[in-house]
């Protein structure tokens, strides 16, 4: 039952950042980055469809980590990178190659082995003292500012990836916050949640967070936008809950060698999706297409 779950949660969250990007890339030019697209993007009916299907995925994988482990369903969740671009190439009409495969399966299996190997354990620590959270959500912000202030400087399509790994670690520090809040709704209740800061700065992080996310979705296609987000979420998610919320990680010396294999074969993933002819594709119906109605330019 568990595994079913996870399944279809990540299918359901693929499919429905594949349909995100599908309506990002129609944005305006010169919204990348800009709060502009966020109001654009609430406008487009099928952006907001994308969004649903992704949030009750986001929901079923709440609901088997609360029926698993992290190390159990994680591991399945992360398969939505291989939902989601079959998806997107069929919508663009491209067929993916082995490359992009190749590259999508490195992705998915480096975090599998990584998070296989690490058997990391979520803490359950609600009364995390507010300057731990801060020096967490400093170190995020401090290092999304600077993945940002690079990615501006790069091509379209590095600066995708970039972007999503900006992205995917302001979303593990939505998901630590987010489970924050919900043990505390679930053992003082709505009126002891509100009052406190810890749903404000849910909605914020995930402002922000979505912003970087469908820039990436505006500058290239999903097989090199997604999979940084994909890798970097639950790796922030992590180290966040171990350093703030009380969990745990194994360590040891095979169990190093292992994660580090493991980020070098995300890494290698990446690059390999990145390089690929998807680029082109993308840009040949981002700017000839008439009937898409896309702006054309970078920014």
């Amino acid at each position: 039952m568990i595994y079913i779950l996870a399944v279809c949660a990540a299918a359901l969250s693929g499919i429905g950042n594949a349909i995100q990007q599908r309506a990002a890339v129609r944005a305006p030019a010169g919204a990348t980055l800009h709060w502009r697209l966020l109001g654009y993007l609430l406008r487009q009916r099928l952006w907001l469809c994308g969004l649903g299907i992704a949030v009750a995925g986001n929901i079923m994988t709440g609901a088997s980590l609360g029926l698993g482990t992290v190390t159990l369903v994680e591991p399945l969740t992360v398969t939505s990178l291989l939902f989601a671009l079959p998806v997107a190439a069929i919508w663009s009409r491209y067929r993916l190659g082995l490359r992009e495969w190749i590259g999508a399966l490195a992705v998915v299996l480096g975090l599998a082995t990584f998070l296989v190997a690490g058997q990391p354990k979520p803490g359950q620590r609600p009364d995390a003292p507010l300057w731990q959270w801060a020096l967490a959500a400093g170190a995020i912000g401090l290092i999304t500012w600077g993945l940002v202030h690079v990615a501006r400087r790069l091509r379209p399509q590095h600066e995708a990836s970039v972007l999503g790994l900006g992205a995917g670690m302001l979303f593990g520090l939505q998901a630590a916050l987010t489970s924050t809040a919900a043990h505390r709704l679930f053992s003082d209740g709505l009126p002891a949640v509100l009052l406190t800061w810890t749903p404000y700065a849910v909605v914020g992080v995930a402002a922000v967070g979505i912003l970087l996310a469908q820039s990436a979705y505006k500058l290239a296609p999903l097989s090199i936008s997604y999979p940084a987000v994909t890798a970097a979420e639950p790796l922030a998610g992590i180290a966040i809950g171990v350093g703030v919320l009380g969990g745990a990680v194994r360590i040891g010396p095979l169990v190093i060698v292992a994660q580090i294999a493991a980020l070098a074969l995300m890494i290698a993933g990446i690059y390999a999706v990145a390089a690929s002819r998807l680029v082109e594709a993308h840009h040949r119906h981002r700017f000839h297409p008439p009937h898409l109605h896309v702006g054309s330019g970078h920014r």
